[in-house]
């Protein structure tokens, strides 16, 4: 059964319409340009912290709700750093993604899972197109793209929804430049330069994934969030919806040594060992009627 956005939720996008000065401005930018002007704008604010729920739904329509912590730290080198911790339910409580993206884009993983005992287990750095913790979600997703691995083709523009849009294909910045199939194409409002579409797609060219955002709300006077993220893909047949409840743009929300393990294994412990039974106290002499 082939689900839609539809099936999950009816969301408006909050649009506004575009302004004919800014539009003719964007006329003659190339691919790159456009997406130097995204990222000169959108540019991820350097501490954030935000309380998500996240909805699964499967290929049956079975749904799985989860909420999670989400922990972002961009420092002044270039370095990223980003910590998703699920809360609920109770059984993965704990259960954690750490990633850490270099200047050079060097991306590396690490899972946390409370069950296990005190450990991190690394993940594969070159597998950036999976889904992360059973979600439809890329860690790419968390940590944002580096242009400087891809090479931006614009498209034709676009009107959905009765605003415009630029439509931009990305390829790798090392793959033939005559290849046509891009790997994905970005789809950005021109009135306030936000990727709101992103389809993915596979080897023959058919939509694998597709990322949309709702409810963008303007922060820093220029800077737009998206309160609601979803990712559908195609293949699998399942959703993930993450709903933004809260955010905080705030250093103290955010430390540096949060992004490791001592944190994690002070705030999120191991679970008891059930095989292990529980010490009895040693009662004292006096307390039952013993000699004073």
């Amino acid at each position: 059964m082939t689900m839609n956005a539809a099936g999950l939720l009816m969301l408006p996008l909050l649009v506004a319409p575009a302004g004919a000065q800014a539009a003719q401005e964007h006329d003659l930018w190339n691919g790159a340009q456009i997406m130097d002007a995204v990222q000169s704008r959108q540019t991820e604010f350097p501490y954030v912290y935000e309380e998500q729920s996240i909805v699964r739904v499967d290929r049956n329509g079975l749904r799985d709700t989860r909420t999670a912590r989400r922990y972002s730290r961009v420092e002044p080198d270039g370095n990223v750093h980003v910590l998703l911790v699920f809360e609920t339910p109770p059984e993965i409580r704990g259960t954690t993604l750490i990633a850490h993206r270099d200047p050079g884009g060097m991306v590396t993983k690490q899972l946390y899972l409370p069950a296990l005992g005190p450990q991190l287990i690394a993940s594969d750095a070159d597998d950036r197109g999976g889904g992360f913790l059973g979600t439809d979600f890329t860690v790419e997703s968390l940590t944002g793209e580096m242009m400087s691995e891809y090479r931006y083709v614009r498209g034709g523009d676009e009107e959905i929804d009765n605003q415009a849009y630029f439509s931009v294909d990305v390829f790798r910045a090392g793959d033939d430049p005559n290849r046509t199939q891009p790997l994905r194409r970005h789809f950005i409002r021109k009135d306030n330069l936000f990727i709101t579409r992103t389809d993915f797609f596979d080897i023959r060219g058919g939509v694998a994934k597709r990322q949309r955002s709702y409810d963008l709300r303007v922060v820093d006077e220029t800077m737009w969030h998206a309160n609601l993220m979803l990712m559908d893909d195609y293949r699998e047949q399942h959703q993930t919806l993450i709903k933004v409840d809260r955010r905080v743009f705030s250093r103290d929300y955010v430390p540096a040594d949060m992004f490791g393990a001592a944190w994690l294994f002070e705030h999120y412990p191991a679970p008891p060992d059930p095989a292990v039974p529980a010490t009895d106290a040693t009662v004292p002499d006096d307390a039952e009627g013993g000699t004073p």
